[in-house]
């Protein structure tokens, strides 16, 4: 094993779903000694996602994992308003929408990759990796390669004058999921472990908008989910 010391260093913005954890399995494979950061935001699925993401830490030997917590999206949207109903089902169309859903959480793209910024910006990182891709992309903005190149001018103007700033990372910005699920497969990421649901539980629902999607990854992918559903 090589001295980790010696390595660049990433942090991965982690959710505990596919995407980001693909992401952060893609920063492992190319070398990077990771930093993990997950935000807790008072998400529905919060202690799930939490659990998933101290499995995928140990996995992944992440060098650290650390946990943020911030109640400024609280009872903004449906993912962190407690009697707000999920959309499910027959309401979800994850083909054709192009516009942006109700589980949209404002700017978070923007709040996160700012707090991993200043993350790696503290550890001398020179990277963050992010799950953004061209999936949500249709309908989410953020999740778009202008929103990452925007993003990284901005970072330039952001950081202490001793300090290099760090730049966001997206490798999969072009990749839809069963491109996804693929390139999991390739770089040895633990897929098994990971939580794509809105819902805590134990297993996936299976209806939300981000279950369809995950499912619908991996079935055109021809990989079979190494986690349950409903």
């Amino acid at each position: 094993m090589g001295d980790d010391r010696m390595k660049p260093k990433a942090v991965c913005l982690s959710s505990g779903g596919l995407d980001s954890t693909v992401a952060a399995a893609k920063a492992k494979h190319d070398g990077f000694d990771i930093y993990m950061i997950h935000i807790l935001y008072g998400q529905k699925a919060e202690k799930r996602e939490k659990r998933a993401i101290e499995k995928i830490g140990e996995a992944l030997d992440a060098s650290e994992v650390r946990f943020v917590r911030t109640d400024i999206f609280q009872n903004m949207t449906p993912l962190t308003t407690a009697e707000a109903p999920i959309p499910s089902g027959d309401e979800v169309d994850i083909v054709n929408t192009t516009s942006t859903p109700s589980t949209w959480v404002y700017c978070r793209n923007l709040v996160f990759g700012s707090m991993a910024a200043a993350y790696a910006e503290a550890i001398g990182a020179e990277s963050v990796f992010v799950g953004f891709n061209a999936e949500e992309g249709k309908s989410y903005p953020d999740n778009r390669p202008e929103f990452v190149s925007r993003f990284n001018s901005l970072l330039e103007k952001s950081v202490a004058s001793f300090s290099r700033p760090p730049r966001i990372e997206a490798p999969l910005v072009d990749l839809f999921k069963p491109e996804i699920v693929k390139l999991g497969v390739k770089v040895g990421a633990p897929m098994e472990l990971t939580w794509s649901c809105y819902l805590e539980g134990e297993v996936h629902c299976g209806e939300c908008e981000a279950c369809q999607h995950r499912r619908h990854g991996f079935l055109e992918a021809g990989v079979v989910d190494p986690t349950e559903y409903r």
